[in-house]
């Protein structure tokens, strides 16, 4: 009976926790990975919703993998519990932005977002088109590759990016 109790509240407790682990990004070029992420997308993404350009679809997929990354990373990450509940909102509005201005699947699982967009940018700095249609699968990205790498190449315009990452940019301790 004991054992069986025991049994029971492991298995309660483990249904506590999240359904899906938090989304990563892909090690960097070099293959060196930072100790802080969140931090390094934030910049990232920051720097390229400061002065978005067309016709970058590579950088303009790398920042919306970025968004997406910080959409799912910051509220589960422990040591940024604390940053300001405008930031969390802000990215999942800019999260929901992105998906809808380049046809991604609002359902979409944000680790499969976020590695297609990778993989596109990178197949798209290669001058790699089969690359680009393996990366940018239908389920995900329901208007096609062409289309959302056309999509990418306007930029699409993510009202909520600027705002979610300027309010993360205090840090973890930004406060709620």
């Amino acid at each position: 009976m004991l054992r069986r109790s025991v049994l029971l509240a492991v298995l309660a407790a483990a249904a506590c926790g999240p359904a899906t682990p938090p989304p990563t990004l892909p090690a960097g070029p070099s293959g060196t990975v930072t100790t802080d992420p969140i931090t390094v997308a934030r910049q990232n993404a920051a720097g390229f919703f400061m002065s978005p350009q067309a016709g970058k679809p590579a950088e303009a997929a790398r920042a919306i993998a970025d968004i997406e990354f910080l959409a799912g990373a910051v509220p589960s990450d422990p040591r940024w519990q604390t940053a300001s509940a405008n930031a969390l909102t802000q990215l999942a509005q800019a999260r929901t932005e992105a998906r809808r201005a380049l046809g991604i699947a609002p359902r979409a699982d944000a680790q499969a977002v976020i590695d297609g967009l990778m993989s596109a940018a990178t197949a798209i700095d290669a001058n790699d088109r089969a690359g680009v249609a393996r990366a940018l699968p239908r389920a995900v990205f329901t208007a096609g590759p062409e289309q959302t790498v056309r999509r990418l190449a306007a930029p699409p315009r993510i009202p909520s990016a600027s705002a979610g990452l300027a309010a993360l940019a205090a840090g973890p301790q930004g406060g709620r």
